[in-house]
């Protein structure tokens, strides 16, 4: 895979990232990921699922690797938003101070490594 390839599919996948968590998360999605089993919480780990598989086929892609690191990304992203929201509750971070930035960046981080271990399974396996 060339240099290119990467830096395009990691720019594909920070950007599925960003429509998945900031601009289709509705609140339904936002106010249940932290009740396990929760429709809401799977839907929108499902989103991020769904766009990786996207991405993924469109960057040419095998089918059956691409739906397992779909799957992979399913479970890992539902999980890190379980116990960030999890996190959150017993804590009780205000928006306005800094705690509350400190764990949003925790959780944001566990996402783009996330990623980072997607274009990993590809450089291995594809």
């Amino acid at each position: 895979m060339t240099p290119e390839r990467i830096l395009l599919i990691l720019l594909l996948l920070q950007l599925k990232h960003l429509l998945a968590d900031y601009v289709w998360q509705n609140m339904w999605m936002i106010s249940n990921k932290g009740r396990y089993g929760h429709p809401g919480g799977l839907a929108h780990a499902g989103l991020h699922a769904l766009l990786t598989v996207i991405v993924l086929v469109v960057t040419g892609f095998d089918i059956g690797l691409v739906l397992i690191l779909g799957l992979i990304e399913f479970v890992i992203h539902y999980h890190i938003d379980f116990a960030k929201d999890h996190v959150q509750r017993w804590r009780k971070p205000d928006h306005k101070k800094r705690e509350y930035w400190v764990f949003h960046g925790i959780d944001q981080f566990f996402h783009q490594a996330t990623l980072v271990g997607i274009i990993a399974a590809l450089l291995w396996f594809a």
